[in-house]
């Protein structure tokens, strides 16, 4: 797109940088704001750089001012940079409006905003070129901000990424019809750099909030506001193609791979906002894009198929997967060229002259702007997009593992984890605790469980308060102390108002054993007794304490019935109680004889103390089985 010089053709001349150094004063004014200036680690990364830019266009002048040059400028507009520009704010704008944490990074983006403007002053001044303002380096920032930010400790590797954006545009370029044109788009360009240095080095999730970018960016009917936004891109520079083409690739990928295998390849969504963003905005600079219809359409569909790539590739390295809408754009920056090339040559050339010679380019944009119109809105009216997703269900991934469905368990992972940090799903935090725990569809992480079962609790799931307990009981394993004692007291709230769970089993065998509270008897077998009539841990419970404690004969006739059902089962650890009640003649009779007739049932079932305790001839007295059996961890999602 061709740049118009507004006012006077003759560029300004001053004898000191005095535009760039109004620049590097607004950058330092943001140290000033208290969200800046109270984390010190801002604080010295401002300070390095202001002092850093000083410098520089100190030395600027200094060996300017003994050549007796001067520092020129000169204002010029480019329309795709203000119209990309206003677009990417009115986005950022509708997700602020949703996201504070995206209020809160508004002065750290003007600061990056006023950074851009000085360092593109002095690269232009240090070049010996006249620097032209314009609105170039307002996309840069904001699309970049639209991706990726880096935690404040780690914030000064945000200005790297800008500065090797802007040394791409600046110094990688080639001959492009006739002019140079820098090769990459600008924004991307430093990404990319940046992100193969984090995937290289596993530091994305230590030094970026680019997972918790890519969870927040779903706000209601988010697509629709890109789409809106894009049109009017479009419009102006005649991209429709690209965006149409990566569009219907996608959709065309997932309808296929759904008709395949009965899942979904993109999880739980037919088209995220973030990837949408990418083809609005990554691939839509009219100078590092194709210039032909045919081309245009390829660029779209390489791009598609690329992020497809890459969505799985990421995923099964266990690389955070927000990098793939990024990472193939600069190569098929490096590319355009050649695809340009095919689509003049041969038969393809022949169609794509025919195409463009049908009508007058402005006209032809109009007819594929109302093609893209005619998807988005049959998408909308289907429900492809705005409506309720199958993928976005738990029950329906953990169904999809049973099955056997290709890659069902890393989109079980998936699902869970935008459920739970997208939407703050307490009962998605849990089974995240769940499958961290297990270690079936990742390395287990006994202490990454404890975290989510503690942050599903926090947020009043029961199933989460349950674990948290049961990890403290039976596997002595916490986040906290604190955390524990907080779950005990919520526990104690679940089971009085009679919660259909273990919530009363779970303070029972808390009081049997006096761990996590007071070892108090009684109050364990009244809790005991409080739960469901069918609840074998519940009945062992009774039953341990029988053995040591009176309990009346109509509580224990109904245990005795339990305890039968799991002998009948092949439970050794019934057997061994319902031996020693036997014994002792704990709910009937006494009877030595059945009592060794029920260890020799518990030995032959594999248990130790069973087998041990029949080589005495006088049977010893009634101490713990081998193992006491643990209920399941409680999910919200069970499965029959």
């Amino acid at each position: 797109m061709k740049g118009k010089v507004n006012g006077d053709a003759r560029p300004t001349a001053l004898s000191y940088p005095g535009q760039a150094l109004v620049a590097l004063a607004g950058f330092l004014s943001i140290l000033f704001v208290p969200a800046v200036f109270g984390i010190s680690s801002l604080r010295w990364t401002f300070l390095g750089i202001g002092i850093g830019l000083i410098s520089w266009s100190l030395a600027l002048w200094v060996t300017r001012r003994r050549r007796g040059a001067v520092f020129e400028s000169e204002f010029v507009s480019i329309s795709s940079h203000w119209v990309q520009a206003c677009v990417q704010a009115s986005i950022l704008a509708y997700w602020a409006w949703f996201v504070p944490a995206v209020v809160a990074q508004v002065p750290l983006i003007v600061a990056q905003i006023f950074f851009m403007y000085a360092l593109d002053a002095l690269i232009s001044w240090t070049r010996g070129r006249t620097w032209r303002i314009g609105f170039g380096p307002l996309p840069i920032v904001l699309s970049t901000n639209l991706l990726l930010w880096f935690k404040p400790e780690w914030f000064a590797f945000q200005f790297v990424m800008l500065t090797l954006g802007a040394l791409g545009k600046n110094f990688i370029t080639w001959e492009r019809n006739g002019k140079r044109a820098h090769i990459f788009n600008p924004s991307a360009f430093g990404q990319f750099l940046i992100a193969i240095v984090l995937i290289l080095t596993g530091l994305t999730k230590d030094l970026t909030f680019g997972k918790e970018i890519a969870a927040s960016f779903e706000p209601p009917h988010m697509l629709i506001v890109i789409f809106l936004g894009g049109l009017v891109v479009q419009c102006l520079f005649g991209v429709t193609l690209i965006t149409f083409s990566a569009a219907g690739t996608l959709c065309l990928f997932s309808l296929a791979y759904h008709w395949i295998y009965g899942t979904y390849y993109f999880v739980n969504t037919n088209i995220a906002a973030t990837i949408f963003l990418g083809i609005h905005l990554l691939l839509t600079d009219p100078a590092t894009s194709p210039r032909t219809n045919v081309g245009k359409i390829a660029f779209g569909a390489m791009y598609a198929l690329g992020y497809a790539v890459l969505f799985r590739v990421l995923d099964t390295y266990e690389v955070p997967t927000f990098w793939d809408k990024l990472l193939p754009v600069p190569i098929l920056n490096l590319l355009v060229p050649w695809i340009d090339h095919v689509a003049r040559s041969g038969l393809i050339g022949r169609v794509n002259l025919a195409w463009e010679s049908f009508a007058r380019p402005r006209l032809a944009n109009m007819a594929h702007m109302a093609c893209w119109i005619g998807l988005f809105s049959l998408w909308f009216a289907t429900g492809y997009i705005e409506g309720p997703h199958e993928g976005s269900s738990i029950t329906f991934w953990k169904r999809a593992v049973l099955e056997g469905k290709p890659h069902a368990g890393n989109s079980l992972v998936m699902a869970a984890g935008s459920l739970a940090e997208g939407r703050g799903s307490a009962a998605a935090y849990n089974e995240l605790g769940l499958i961290c725990f297990e270690g079936v569809l990742v390395k287990p992480n006994h202490a990454r469980a404890a975290e989510f079962f503690d942050r599903a609790s926090d947020l009043g799931d029961p199933h989460g308060t349950m674990n948290v307990v049961s990890q403290f009981l039976f596997y002595n394993e916490r986040l906290s102390d604190l955390a524990v004692d907080q779950a005990f007291v919520r526990l104690e709230s679940l089971c009085e108002a009679g919660f259909d769970g273990p919530a009363c089993w779970l303070l029972a065998r808390a009081h049997e054993i006096g761990r996590g509270r007071t070892l108090d008897r009684k109050r364990a077998l009244e809790l005991y007794m409080r739960c469901d009539a069918t609840n074998p841990y519940a009945a062992k419970g009774i039953a341990r304490i029988a053995l040591v404690m009176p309990v009346s004969r109509q509580v224990l006739t109904h245990v005795v019935r339990v305890l039968e059902a799991g002998r009948s089962a092949g439970d050794a650890e019934s057997c061994w109680y319902l031996a020693f009640m036997s014994l002792s003649g704990v709910g009937g009779a006494r009877d030595e004889a059945r009592a060794r007739a029920l260890l020799e049932e518990a030995c032959s079932l594999g248990a130790t103390k069973p087998c041990q305790a029949l080589l005495s001839p006088t049977l010893p007295a009634f101490t713990m089985p081998d193992a006491i059996s643990v209920p399941p961890l409680a999910t919200a999602f069970p499965l029959p």
